[in-house]
């Protein structure tokens, strides 16, 4: 069967967009209140994220670490956000693009039943 592997650049601005929003999501904060100032994408390929963290509400910076699986569903759902389709079967793998953001590989197996 035919594999297709599909690989998407995020930006250091998206990848602080989709970490405030994941962040907003499970603090019950909404989207626009919360803000990510600053990111350093921290090791190799199990990687994690320190991220300067504001929200609206008590305007305090924090420092917050972010580790990988956590960053993979914070890019997932703020592709679906955007729009970016991503097929749910897919395997998806985030790495650092040495540009200060994230890029994304997915490899999907398409299967067909012919008979």
């Amino acid at each position: 069967m035919p594999v297709e592997i599909r690989r998407i650049e995020y930006t250091d601005i998206e990848l602080r967009n989709a970490l405030a929003f994941f962040h907003g999501r499970k603090e019950g904060v909404s989207g626009n209140q919360t803000n990510v100032s600053a990111v350093k994408v921290m090791g190799g390929d199990d990687f994690s994220i320190v991220a300067k963290v504001s929200t609206a509400i008590d305007d305090d910076v924090s420092r917050k670490v972010f580790d990988h699986a956590t960053t993979v569903a914070a890019m997932v759902l703020y592709s679906k956000k955007v729009g970016i389709p991503l097929p749910r079967e897919a395997v998806k793998a985030l790495s650092p693009n040495g540009y200060g953001g994230v890029s994304m590989t997915i490899r999907y197996e398409h299967r067909f039943d012919l008979g």
